[in-house]
């Protein structure tokens, strides 16, 4: 039984045929992503109105493919509508302060969401899991859901902390660009990695074949991002230059050290497969 992810069977060998983007869970998170780094460069309530065109592109999408829109796509929608509400209705004050806090406010948001969808039961990325991996068994998809969803509140609680130590403790606004964006995002991309990355070894294991890939492909993915974040860092001038450019060289040497790696390991298991 091969279990991979619908409408890929035209190409089910493909490195990265197994998930499908409109039915990843990152994609349910996309208006509070949205609303969390633009609100700030742009006025509060147009980064609002911009997460709710998105909420309703992602209901518009399922509809369009034939499903029943997800929930987290239905509390997008139902949540970004009030939000843009009380953002056009908000005086300076609370307008002011929802600019400043704005991703603050989206990564608890989410958190919690990912929490009590856990305490009730009802992990929120099971409808993801459903759609991605329907003969999957019940058990697998459970298994998977319970895990994927922990990453996600973890990684989302630790951007929030991110968040709240550099909006309210420390004094400096220099130091924005670090615990406003990339201490934020960076945990957002290990759990994106991480759950693909398990979800395709959980897989391939209930198959019955060997689990892959292996953990070099994974710290690969990740290693990357330490390039853009050094870019970043050069960019806006957020830190001395040896810091940008010690990240970029730092996620250069990995980014190669882990490629080699895993391209030894896929050789030597092709080796061992073909004997």
């Amino acid at each position: 039984m091969r279990l991979t992810a619908r409408r890929h069977d035209v190409d089910p060998d493909r490195p990265d045929g197994l998930l499908l983007l409109l039915e990843d869970p990152v994609t349910g998170l996309i208006p509070w992503f949205a609303v969390g780094f633009l609100a700030g460069p742009l006025p509060f309530v147009i980064a609002s109105a911009i997460a709710l065109v998105l909420s309703l592109m992602l209901v518009m999408a399922s509809r369009l493919r034939g499903e029943q829109p997800k929930i987290l796509e239905l509390s997008d929608l139902v949540f970004f509508i009030c939000l843009t509400i009380v953002a056009a209705l908000a005086g300076k004050e609370l307008t002011a302060w929802l600019n400043d806090h704005a991703d603050e406010v989206a990564n608890v948001a989410v958190a919690l969401l990912a929490y009590i969808s856990l305490a009730i039961g009802r992990p929120f990325t099971s409808q993801y899991t459903l759609g991605r991996f329907p003969n999957a068994s019940a058990q697998l998809r459970a298994r998977l859901d319970r895990l994927g969803t922990w990453i996600w509140a973890l990684a989302l609680t630790f951007a929030a902390l991110a968040g709240f130590y550099g909006e309210f403790i420390l004094p400096d606004l220099s130091t924005n660009l670090w615990t406003g964006w990339i201490l934020q995002t960076a945990p957002l991309i290990v759990a994106f990695n991480t759950t693909i990355w398990i979800d395709r070894r959980a897989l391939a294991r209930a198959a019955g074949a060997e689990p892959f890939p292996g953990i070099w492909a994974l710290l690969r993915d990740i290693s990357f991002w330490f390039i853009p974040s050094g870019c970043l860092s050069l960019i806006f001038d957020s830190a001395p230059p040896f810091v940008g450019w010690g990240l970029i060289a730092i996620g250069v040497a990995a980014t190669a050290t882990f490629w080699a790696l895993q391209i030894h390991d896929d050789g030597r298991i092709r080796i061992a497969a073909s004997h």
